[in-house]
């Protein structure tokens, strides 16, 4: 067979297009979110900018805790699902679900800022109260990351990651080159940009998936009998493993005299956040046919790993020179940062690879048991790293946590194979 032929056969492949897809704009949106940075840092300077990533990394914490494995359950529901009528159905109820969990999570969201004093220390109080409307986004945003997977939407999926970028670059630039010297708040401007953008993205997305509330008390009541023999699971151990990640950026923020370093740290995660595209996006295409299959084929492992170690060696290579000339000398510790994040993430993708194979399958006490012991390890190393080296500690923890969390993941699809390939699962 000639080499255009074998070409032309592997595009047929469904699955391959949809890597390229989904990795082509992961791709693309590097160069987006970079760009994007260099003109929303200089728009708002250092400080400015730390209180603004902590302002977001306390909504996500937020989305965490409120999201109660509803949209984890919803997944599997629609994984399960017959037809694209009963799909559309289960999209419709998690609407429902969406709107009501909101509601919960503004309240828990109220009191957190009534009674954390370092917010008040920071003197953001009052302007934290007045978005906490905003937060709306950040939980829808999680649902359709979450569902869009399990009905095998790449293609949506592809599109809610990349235009909201290109919006974004397209009014950021607008406000540094044309009303950069308009006297105004800036942290209210960047953050209402970055809401409407995402709000517009999902009301796009859910007129392409066509909810429908027939039959939704239905659903609803299938949704939570997933949620009882998957969502929860998955849910307290992501309160583990995911919360105490996003609770490294509030204590890099309690322990810090200002927000600067909450900025530098979460900058350097940026700078690092390509290294899970690979895995990600192999994973993601995947999902649907991990829910049948006995294993990870090793050929998938070794490219996945390949083109990773590649990317970890690409980054240590680039992103110093790409810091010292593009941004001001005042985010050079964010060098530093990233190359120790570099290795970390590194560990969580190829973890994160694993977990959506046994997630695929349903194993959600396996992950509840990993992500306790995952968030653990964040927590101690954050409270042990955090006090005596600030956003640096942020990273030796985040390494050392990456590490058990590969140990772990690497246990118990080693346990799910056997148990697939004896015939018992």
């Amino acid at each position: 067979m000639k080499l255009k032929d074998k070409i032309d056969e592997i595009w047929q492949r469904k699955s391959v297009r949809q890597i390229a897809s989904l990795f082509s704009v992961n791709i693309l949106g590097i160069p987006l979110g970079l760009v994007t940075n260099i003109l929303v840092t200089r728009y708002m300077g250092a400080e400015l900018f730390g209180d603004y990533k902590f302002i977001c990394s306390v909504f996500n914490f937020g989305v965490l805790f409120a999201t109660f494995g509803f949209f984890q359950a919803g997944n599997r529901a629609i994984i399960l699902s017959k037809n694209r009528e009963e799909t559309r159905s289960f999209y419709g109820a998690m609407h429902i679900i969406l709107a009501a969990l909101f509601v919960l999570m503004s309240i828990g969201l109220l009191l957190f800022i009534r009674y954390d004093s370092n917010i008040a220390e920071k003197g953001l109080t009052a302007f934290f109260t007045s978005v906490i409307p905003f937060g709306f986004v950040y939980l829808w945003g999680n649902l359709y990351e979450t569902i869009l997977p399990a009905d095998n939407q790449i293609g949506l999926l592809a599109k809610l990651r990349l235009y909201p970028k290109l919006i974004n670059l397209a009014v950021v630039a607008l406000l540094y080159f044309y009303a950069n010297e308009v006297s105004s708040d800036r942290l209210l401007i960047i953050l209402s940009l970055y809401t409407f953008t995402q709000f517009i993205l999902y009301l796009y997305v859910t007129f392409k998936v066509k909810p429908t509330l027939r039959s939704w008390k239905t659903q609803l009541r299938e949704v939570y009998n997933q949620n009882k023999k998957f969502g929860l699971n998955v849910y307290f151990g992501a309160l583990f493993a995911i919360g105490f990640a996003h609770l490294t950026e509030i204590l890099i923020s309690v322990f810090g005299i200002n927000n600067t370093e909450v900025g530098f740290y979460s900058l350097a995660i940026t700078f690092s956040q390509p290294l899970t595209f690979i895995p990600s996006t192999i994973a993601t295409t995947h999902y649907r046919s991990f829910s049948s299959a006995k294993r990870i084929s090793r050929k998938l492992i070794n490219t996945t790993l390949i083109l990773s170690i590649s990317s970890v060696l690409a980054l240590w290579l680039l992103v110093p020179s790409f810091i010292t000339y593009f941004y001001d000398k005042e985010f050079e510790p964010v060098i530093k940062i990233n190359f120790l994040l570099c290795i970390a993430v590194f560990f969580y993708g190829i973890s994160d690879f694993y977990n959506r194979f046994l997630q695929a399958n349903g194993w959600g006490k396996e992950l509840r048991n990993a992500s306790f012991a995952v968030g653990l390890t964040t927590l101690i190393g954050n409270l042990l790293f955090i006090p005596h080296f600030g956003a640096c500690g942020a990273a030796y923890a985040r390494i050392t946590t990456g590490i058990v969390y590969l140990i772990i993941m690497l246990y118990y699809y080693k346990k799910l194979v056997k148990i697939k390939e004896s015939g018992e699962a």
